[in-house]
């Protein structure tokens, strides 16, 4: 306490310079309006500073409860996509079963078509199939034509009680009659290997009319298809070895890795069928 009171005596003359100097600042720009109001401005920008370092530090070290909230509403969200994701599996498959009334060369509705599941699908081999949850118990049969809802698919070659083999374009066996979109020209579509984006059509005669970006539909030419079901794009062509015929490189519409489900459609009726062993009895 001495040495307090000794410093203090020490140093009045400066104690008292400074509380002098505040009271001629006070005066100063408590009576002199432009003063004041540089004074003013001058202490609102250095509070502004102020504030704003601080509110930075602030909402740094409030970066952890921010995280914590996003992780919450990030974990909310991707509950709600997978609950769209299966919401979009069930519309598919409705919209498979609306576009099940496919109707064929004659104008008749086909209403036996199939939805089923794909349990296997290969892609990377040379001869892919396929394999769906549908059979015999369930009104399948042999060369039953199947599509997807982005197009073709392939066609049933074998079938079992409860599951059914799909041959799938992705398969050198698999020959499939298609034409360009308003045409009435057809070639043969097939898979040569490969990339299993891309088939090509070949044998499409050169007197028609080709350009990259047509669109390739089945040509309702076989009893497998009806006509016009989407097959893929014109990405390129080319003339083959016989120079009468360009070979077509077409982008495939039907995504085979992604399938899920499929459509079977209607096989053929009593008399159609009737019609066809007679004419098989009269070529023996």
């Amino acid at each position: 306490m001495h040495n307090l009171i000794n410093f203090l005596r020490k140093n009045s003359h400066w104690f008292t310079f400074i509380f002098l100097e505040i009271i001629c600042f006070y005066f100063i720009f408590s009576t002199n309006s432009f003063q004041k109001s540089v004074f003013f401005n001058s202490s609102n920008e250095v509070t502004g500073r102020v504030y704003a370092i601080s509110g930075g530090f602030l909402s740094y070290f409030g970066l952890r409860t921010e995280n914590q909230e996003l992780l919450i509403k990030n974990a909310e969200l991707q509950a709600q996509i997978a609950g769209l994701k299966n919401y979009i599996y069930d519309l598919e498959n409705d919209s498979l079963k609306t576009n099940a009334f496919i109707s064929d060369s004659l104008g008749v509705l086909k209403q036996q078509n199939i939805i089923a599941r794909v349990e296997n699908n290969t892609i990377s081999q040379i001869y892919n199939f396929i394999i769906i949850n549908k059979g015999k118990n369930d009104g399948v049969q042999i060369d039953m034509g199947v599509v997807s809802q982005q197009g073709i698919v392939g066609v049933v070659r074998d079938v079992t009680p409860n599951y059914a083999v799909i041959q799938p374009v992705l398969n050198p066996h698999s020959r499939f009659s298609c034409k360009i979109l308003n045409s009435n020209t057809a070639g043969t579509l097939v898979w040569e290997g490969g990339d299993p984006r891309y088939a090509n059509l070949t044998e499409y005669p050169k007197y028609e009319k080709v350009e990259k970006g047509d669109t390739i539909v089945t040509s309702g030419f076989s009893d497998i298809f009806p006509e016009g079901i989407f097959v893929g794009i014109i990405e390129d062509f080319k003339s083959e070895t016989n120079d009468n015929f360009y070979s077509l490189k077409v982008k495939l519409s039907t995504d085979f890795g992604a399938l899920k489900s499929v459509l079977l459609l209607g096989g053929k009726d009593e008399e159609h069928k009737e019609l066809e062993q007679k004419i098989k009895n009269v070529q023996k």
